[in-house]
């Protein structure tokens, strides 16, 4: 549901091109001159300064000329800019947070400082660098459209120039993002509230458990809430794999420790084999292989900020210190790690391409991966998995292991040594002692801002949610979530498939024979809405102690993980159950499942504000109706859109339908690539294309509802659908979102995605020349 990368080998393609490119065709910015500034800010200023005169704006030199064909630099653009708006004002809440700090810059002239003081104070000046504002540099008009753009998100007083600054300007200039949260609003809220609500019946369960689920819950929480006994234990748990690996010498030395932490412990940390959904034949399971994984994934690395980095290897190298080793070889391995991480990221797919079948696809058989890894003994390592050897293997990101292979060999054993060290500790580190929490609540907070931390009850309540859903979501259905909240979204699904089938069908661009096999998708959509049928037990038979039992948060978490490695084992001769629910019921989130052609809403979000049973009817279809509408148009989105009703990765278009789908495709990228969510911060339409198109068909979809009404209240509908996407972050997450996060950031979708369509324009009266104002033929519809 719940946000422009370029391969060295395309950049040194396109240095290659420039360079040989006649100097004639060289494309020159075209600056903005100062008349064509303030007749800009003259036009976009007047609903904020009424009355502002072009004289008031435009002044003249001392030579008493005004050099309206001179251009302007970035300096005297602002001074412009403060002479239409006025003063800005302070920003507070998500514009303080997402602001650019003028106090980063070092080239502020002394007489900016003071004649710019308002505007610097604002946050909107980002700078041509991290740490030069370049007051000398020219302005193009897009870069003076941009800092006007970011003044109406500062102001947020006009919807019809920021229209999700203005719907939501309370909730976001009060926003406070709570203790150990890297993120509040409408979604966090509600995630929020929800962890309450499961903290409140772990609490019950532990303060006096009556079944066997509970008295599981009541241990667990007790282990994880034990820290004395942790902290006292500390690194012991671990230390004889440590040991071992330490003593390894050789790749097949290090795996057979590797084994041994997988045996007791549950988890593989190197290399490791695995048990998936085959794409290609959904009905059954098919294996998997993969190794080393970078840690920031695959978009953390080439454009990292030197804070960033610090921030990773400080971690790493706490970790690993945490662990035994001295400072000096704590620090030589965090660097060996990220100038390894860094190549596997370059050689990965991003996190868009994760997603698309025909690249992840890629069958091997053993005897291939046994030669791309020739001093890794996969035998043995096969072996200790558990599962039965088949002919084929899928791989999912071929660039990424054959960058593995080349790290597996005796000449890398310490690397090797050294991210074993760090996997340990990043997988079980923090069920042992404080420091390794503290180490992760450091890196968060150096990282993405993160501010505070958590209560010891509130982590402990978290862990337990996550490892036993099933005990819980039985639990919290039953106190939380209706059968008339069910029936209703059960209704509107139903509501929403039908008119989504109708849209199809009147479809210009797409054949009548692909429109049968679209509309034959939707018609076999399996629907999980809620909660599922049948409750699962993977649990019935793995006994969780108390301390007194001589049971603690690992040993635990350890058990419940070799429980859920031994089902997957069990699994590989059966068929897929294309009912099981890939999320806890209480989780505040949705998602489509290409491989079940499912589409699934726990309980979690099927409440206020997402879905209230006495709420209007525009509130509900804004709200969880754009939530349903999206999960169902990722059944048609370019991932989705390569699988048929089966679940099974096939073609079912016509060549001529898929190119028209194709050719929307990159109108969708090219409206969504480089508009800018905080000063300096762009999204990237590649990377978030999948989420762009079901984002898009959903508001067709929900405005053609609207539509059918008797008396269609556009307005309303609109404003629900911007304000379930209403949330601040610190800039630093924001960032580290638009980087590597395929959905686009909330504010595109509580905005761009209503522009769209010319029921909004005409709902709020937007024309051209407001800020919110997209002309007819740059709009894009899909679906």
């Amino acid at each position: 549901m719940k946000r422009l990368r370029r391969t060295l080998a395309a950049l040194l393609a396109a240095v290659l091109v420039a360079a040989a490119a006649p100097a004639a065709l060289a494309v020159s910015p075209v600056y903005a001159t100062r008349g064509q500034v303030a007749d800009l800010l003259v036009a976009a200023a007047d609903s904020y300064n009424p009355g502002v005169k072009r004289s008031d704006i435009l002044k003249g030199y001392a030579d008493g000329q005004l050099h309206e064909n001179a251009y302007v630099t970035r300096a005297q653009a602002l001074v412009m800019l403060e002479r239409a708006f006025g003063t800005l004002p302070k920003p507070a809440g998500d514009n303080a947070r997402s602001g650019y700090s003028a106090e980063n810059f070092t080239d502020v002239p002394a007489w900016a400082k003071t004649e710019l003081e308002s505007v610097l104070a604002s946050g909107i000046v980002a700078g041509t660098t991290a740490s030069t504002f370049s007051p000398n540099a020219n302005v193009t008009q897009h870069q003076m459209e941009l800092f006007i753009q970011r003044v109406y998100a500062l102001e947020g007083s006009n919807l019809k120039d920021d229209f999700y600054a203005a719907v939501n300007k309370k909730q976001l200039d009060e926003s406070v993002i709570q203790p150990g949260y890297n993120g509040t609003g409408t979604i966090y809220d509600l995630g929020t509230k929800v962890d309450e609500q499961v903290a409140g019946l772990i609490r019950e369960a532990a303060a006096n458990p009556k079944t066997d689920g509970e008295r599981k819950i009541s241990a667990l929480y007790n282990n994880i809430l034990d820290m004395d006994s942790r902290n006292k234990a500390g690194i012991t748990p671990l230390r004889p794999y440590l040991t071992a690996a330490d003593s390894a010498q050789s790749v097949g030395e290090l795996l057979q420790v590797q084994n041994d932490v997988y045996r007791d412990l549950g988890g593989e940390l190197l290399l490791g084999f695995g048990l998936t959904t085959d794409d290609r034949d959904s009905e059954h399971y098919i294996l998997s292989f993969s190794g080393l994984q970078p840690g920031l994934g695959q978009a953390g690395y080439a454009g990292a900020s030197g804070a960033q980095k610090d921030a990773y290897t400080t971690y790493v190298k706490t970790l690993l210190k945490l662990e035994g080793q001295s400072d000096e070889a704590a620090a030589a391995q965090a660097q060996m790690i990220w100038d390894a991480d860094a190549k596997l990221a370059a050689a990965s797919l991003t996190n868009q391409e994760r997603s698309d079948v025909d690249q992840t696809y890629n069958l091997y058989t053993m005897a291939q991966l046994k030669a791309l890894f020739p001093h890794a003994d996969l035998d043995t390592l096969f072996a200790a998995s558990g599962f039965r050897q088949t002919d084929k293997i899928l791989v999912r990101d071929v660039g990424l292991l054959k960058a593995n292979a080349a790290l597996f060999d005796d000449a890398h054993l310490e690397l090797l040594k050294a991210y074993f060290r760090m996997y340990l500790a990043a997988s079980y580190g923090a069920l042992l002692n404080r420091e390794f929490t503290d180490a992760s609540n450091a890196f968060q907070k150096a990282y993405v801002g993160t501010e505070g931390t958590l209560s010891d009850e509130a982590v402990a309540a978290q862990y337990v949610q996550s490892l036993m859903s099933d005990y819980l979501g039985e639990a919290y259905v039953s106190r939380y979530f209706s059968a008339r909240a069910k029936d209703g979204a059960e209704g509107m699904v139903r509501e929403i498939l039908g008119v989504y089938k109708e849209r199809i069908a009147n479809l210009s661009w797409m054949s009548a024979a692909t429109k049968a096999k679209a509309i034959r998708k939707l018609d076999t959509m399996k629907l999980h809405i809620g909660y599922p049928d049948a409750w699962d037990d993977v649990l019935r038979d793995t006994p969780i102690r108390t301390a007194e039992e001589g049971g603690s948060f690992l040993d635990n978490t350890a058990a419940i993980s070799k429980a859920y490695r031994d089902l997957m084992i069990k699994r590989q001769d059966q068929t897929v159950d294309k009912d099981e629910w890939g999320m806890s019921v209480y989780t505040v989130n949705a998602y489509y499942d290409p491989s079940a052609n499912s589409i699934n809403f726990p309980a979690g979000i099927l409440q206020s504000p997402y879905y209230d049973v006495n709420a209007s009817y525009e509130k509900n279809l804004g709200g969880i109706g754009y939530v349903i509408a999206h999960e169902i148009t990722h059944a048609f989105d370019n991932n989705g859109a390569k699988y048929d009703e089966n679940g099974n990765a096939a073609d079912w278009w016509t060549p001529a339908d898929y190119e028209a789908f194709r050719k929307l495709c990159d109108k969708v990228v090219a409206a969504y690539d480089g508009k800018e969510i905080a000063p300096g911060i762009t999204c990237s339409g590649a990377l978030t294309l999948s989420e762009n198109i079901a984002d898009l068909g959903s508001a067709a979809c929900i405005t053609e509802m609207e539509s059918r009404q008797a008396r269609p209240d556009y307005r309303a509908l609109y404003t629900a659908m911007s304000q379930i996407w209403c949330s601040s972050a610190p800039r630093a997450m924001k960032q580290y979102l638009a980087q590597g996060d395929v959905h686009a950031p909330d504010k595109l979708r509580g905005s761009l995605v209503l522009q769209q369509f010319q029921q909004f324009y005409d709902a709020f009266g937007i024309t051209e020349g407001d800020g919110m104002w997209i002309a007819p033929k740059d709009r894009v519809t899909i679906w």
